[in-house]
């Protein structure tokens, strides 16, 4: 059809994001994007794990870890990670791929030091509660 203009047709620019990176000296990558015009701060951990992982003939384990790792920490009992993002008026939630393992949370601004905390704890203190929980975890899972 002559004289038609499809969405697909016009010109597009791309959409910048100003942004921050810093490596801390552990070796966490940290990317900062502020946006003070929202009243909310989103966490986002990403970890370069996933199925592409995984034995030969043996899949799901980077599934069940990203699962394994909601169900609280050394510090944080079993349901009192989404218990504490959701009662802060936030949402959580994770996802694996075959690549990459990531965890989110987005709560109001003034929860990020327990967003962060959360995390850390998640990250830090997590393989001295699997022996216990491991048998339990994977019955249900």
């Amino acid at each position: 059809m002559a004289g038609t203009f499809g969405h697909r047709d016009r010109p597009t620019s791309p959409i910048r994001f100003a942004f921050e990176t810093r490596a801390l000296d552990n070796g966490l990558q940290v990317i900062l994007q502020p946006d003070r015009a929202s009243p909310v701060v989103s966490v986002h951990l990403m970890y370069h794990v996933g199925s592409k992982d995984e034995p030969s003939g043996r899949t799901g384990f980077a599934h069940l870890f990203e699962h394994l790792l909601f169900q609280g920490s050394e510090h944080v009992a079993e349901t009192e990670h989404f218990r504490l993002i959701q009662e802060a008026g936030g949402t959580l939630n994770g996802s694996t791929w075959f690549d990459r393992t990531n965890y989110f949370e987005t709560v109001p601004s003034n929860c990020l030091d327990l967003a962060l905390w959360l995390e850390a704890d998640r990250m830090g203190w997590f393989l001295s509660t699997i022996t216990r929980r491991s048998s339990t975890t994977s019955a249900t899972w």
